[in-house]
């Protein structure tokens, strides 16, 4: 049972699936849009036969996949090629990393993958064996399967991680942040950032504009943060190595963890989110984790100078990509 990867083709994602071949049976398909993606939905939009042009890109691309394999489509991509993959006999799986809310705005609005009038949840769905989602609420909502969120790196990758992490000694107290621009997150580091210079750390926030618009203009009119750039993930991975906490601004209405939370676990650094769904998971301990309402930014002074245990690594075991690769295998055994 082989598990093909279709276009997972951020940086970290590739880096997982390329260090898992070591230990798994793993495969990354990362050109199945070449030369088919913009042709089929042109031809979709005319009205004109696909049916052709899609089999022979299914010969060319995906003639290695046998029944009994797994093909693992991620939520963001999977639009761009759903019409080569829906009907492949083999065990198909779709893990979405984002909300249903955010996929439909992004598909529509942004890539201009689905049209106005059409929904994520009918076109996309109906074509997978399992579901996997982060989200809590839309696994209720949607009947999808909860997943756990996993780091791009190997279990055995993360020992030698936090070994390497307890070596780290810094010099000044930083917090770190980095982000698109979104208001509340704006409005989450003028109300934080202050009290945390108050208590002696340096506050290292960029938030990045995305969009052409007066962004930049309101983006210089607080001290507290900076016009940033879209990082790597792995010079993000830096930045948390060399930092005493980590802050998280979520989504309004998104639940579930993120990345950015397992991160700050993993390297042994404090996190102040504003996620409360948070304390449902086994990792969480107030005096590693500070959980942010509008009510309670002068009650962090004792998490700031409170020290914690760190989280023993056979927990964080289940948000590694093992972990998820056996679940999904599990699924169809």
């Amino acid at each position: 049972m082989t598990v093909y990867f279709a276009e997972w083709n951020a940086d970290y994602e590739k880096y997982m699936v390329n260090s898992m071949k070591s230990e798994h049976d793993v495969v990354l398909f990362n050109k199945l849009m070449k030369h088919f993606r913009d042709i089929n939905f042109i031809l979709d939009r005319k009205n004109l036969p696909r049916q052709w042009f899609i089999k022979i890109h299914q010969f060319m691309k995906l003639r290695a996949l046998k029944t009994n394999d797994i093909l693992l489509c991620s939520g963001f991509a999977i639009s761009g090629f759903i019409d080569l993959v829906k009907n492949l006999q083999c065990h198909r799986v779709l893990i979405l990393r984002d909300t249903i809310e955010v996929l439909n705005n992004s598909m529509k609005n942004n890539k201009k993958w689905l049209c106005q009038n059409e929904d994520y949840v009918d076109k996309i769905t109906p074509f997978f064996d399992k579901i996997y989602s982060f989200d809590f609420d839309d696994c209720h909502k949607y009947n999808f399967t909860y997943l756990n969120q996993f780091l791009p790196f190997t279990y055995s990758e993360m020992k030698k991680l936090r070994a390497e992490s307890n070596h780290f000694c810094n010099s000044i107290k930083t917090c770190f942040f980095i982000g698109e621009y979104w208001e509340n997150r704006a409005e989450v580091i003028n109300k934080i950032a202050p009290i945390l210079q108050q208590h002696g750390y340096q506050t290292d926030f960029n938030l990045i504009n995305y969009k052409s618009t007066n962004i930049d203009h309101q983006l210089n009119q607080s001290g507290y943060y900076k016009s940033g750039e879209k990082i790597s993930y792995f010079e993000n991975i830096e930045k948390v190595k060399h930092s005493d906490i980590i802050l998280e601004i979520g989504q309004i209405g998104q639940s579930g963890v993120t990345l950015r939370a397992i991160e700050a676990i993993l390297f042994n650094k404090k996190l102040i989110t504003t996620n409360k769904s948070i304390k449902e998971y086994d990792f969480y301990s107030p005096e590693q984790v500070f959980i942010l309402d509008d009510e309670n930014y002068q009650n962090i002074d004792f998490f700031l100078e409170n020290k914690f245990k760190p989280v023993a690594l056979d927990i964080l075991y289940q948000y590694s990509p093992d972990a998820m690769l056996g679940t999904i295998r599990s699924a169809f055994l």
